[in-house]
């Protein structure tokens, strides 16, 4: 399915079902794929080097992140990708079963839903994959869309044509425009530091504070920051400071 839309690149995070020869048996023209498909033990290392991070989910979640459709995600994607050949992108897919677990949304600077009816929401993984892609596709070569027009007599129901590619900016999301500056983004390891040194900070604030609770301030105060998408040169200044703080506080001020 990557190789029919152009992608070539596969990180699988452990445990993850992975039988390398039944794959390829099944999935012509992937090997290239295959044998560069890499495997981590955890998530912060499998996006340690990623600028830009989208997780997909259709499930409600207790903390606000933004949202975004699979065609406004394309979009941003490329965007973040196009603003410095430094920035690398991804797009977290969740096992078959349950999907993504709300810690790793908190490596996303924003989510992607499919929509769909509200009768069955759920789409397994492939399904969730090939519609990702897909959009992927066609931000990447609009032509595409131009040269294949629907026919006359086609109709779309009652919500109406989807937007074309060049109509996104009357659409796109806080996130994208926030995108469209001319800046290279934090890397995961950048932004994980980041927030340890936030969280040392809150701990210092609030001594005793319950693990859960701490959990869930963090999971909100990530959601936040990864909104505004952290640049590499403003990342360590926030470190920092977190940092300069929370040794004020223990030294009593």
């Amino acid at each position: 399915m990557l190789s029919n839309f152009g992608l070539l690149h596969l990180r699988l995070v452990e445990p993850a079902a992975w039988d390398a020869f039944r794959v390829e048996g099944i999935a012509h023209h992937t090997r290239p794929i295959i044998e560069a498909v890499q495997h981590f033990a955890t998530m912060e290392e499998a996006l340690a080097d990623c600028t830009f991070v989208l997780g997909t989910t259709a499930r409600p979640r207790g903390t606000r992140r933004e949202r975004l459709n699979p065609r406004m995600a394309a979009s941003a994607l490329l965007t973040a990708q196009a603003k410095s050949p430094e920035n690398t992108c991804a797009i977290l897919f969740g096992r078959e079963d349950d999907g993504l677990p709300n810690e790793a949304l908190d490596f996303c600077h924003a989510l992607v839903t499919i929509p769909t009816d509200d009768f069955n929401s759920s789409l397994n993984l492939a399904q969730a994959v090939l519609v990702i892609c897909y959009e992927l596709w066609l931000a990447a070569n609009p032509r595409i869309e131009e040269e294949q027009p629907l026919p006359e007599t086609a109709t779309i129901p009652a919500l109406g044509a989807p937007p074309k590619y060049g109509d996104l900016p009357s659409i796109v999301s806080a996130l994208e425009v926030t995108l469209e500056e001319d800046a290279r983004l934090a890397n995961g390891t950048e932004r994980e530091q980041l927030f340890a040194a936030l969280a040392d900070l809150l701990r210092t604030l609030y001594p005793g504070t319950a693990d859960a609770r701490m959990v869930y301030a963090m999971s909100r105060l990530r959601a936040i920051m990864l909104r505004s998408a952290p640049r590499k040169d403003e990342t360590p200044l926030l470190t920092h400071l977190f940092k300069h703080i929370t040794r004020k506080i223990g030294d009593g001020g």
